[in-house]
């Protein structure tokens, strides 16, 4: 579950352009950056504007950030004994489920694929 909200620390919308990210990101970097400010958060503030940054200005990242979070409020929300989940979130968690059990079957085919090898070669 993703706990550091970015869009926060940047103090911008979930729908901001790249240009507000970018001006609230250099609007804080001039604010707490070490050589400007003497304070003893500044320097953790600082690494947590650019790890913010990096998220939120590369599209993929902030895309699959996105996506973590609205994910994880999906799944991890608690929900009373008669509820029928929506569509939304049955795709939510699918979504997380798909790659997983997509990269067991191939690591699996791959295993049996060595394991024949072997039997084919111990047999010959």
């Amino acid at each position: 579950m993703v706990n550091v909200d970015h869009y926060q620390i940047l103090g911008v919308s979930r729908v901001a352009s790249s240009r507000e990210i970018t001006a609230a990101y250099r609007k804080l970097a001039l604010q707490y950056h070490p050589d400007r400010n003497k304070s003893p958060v500044a320097n953790d503030m600082m690494l947590k504007i650019n790890t913010a940054y990096g998220i939120l200005s590369d599209p993929r990242k902030r895309k699959e950030y996105d996506y973590s979070v609205h994910a994880s409020k999906a799944v991890f929300k608690r929900e009373p004994r008669n509820y029928t989940p929506n569509d939304n979130t049955i795709n939510s968690i699918l979504s997380l489920l798909i790659p997983l059990v997509r990269t067991s079957i191939t690591n699996i085919l791959r295993v049996s694929k060595t394991i024949i090898k072997l039997i084919q070669r111990r047999l010959s």
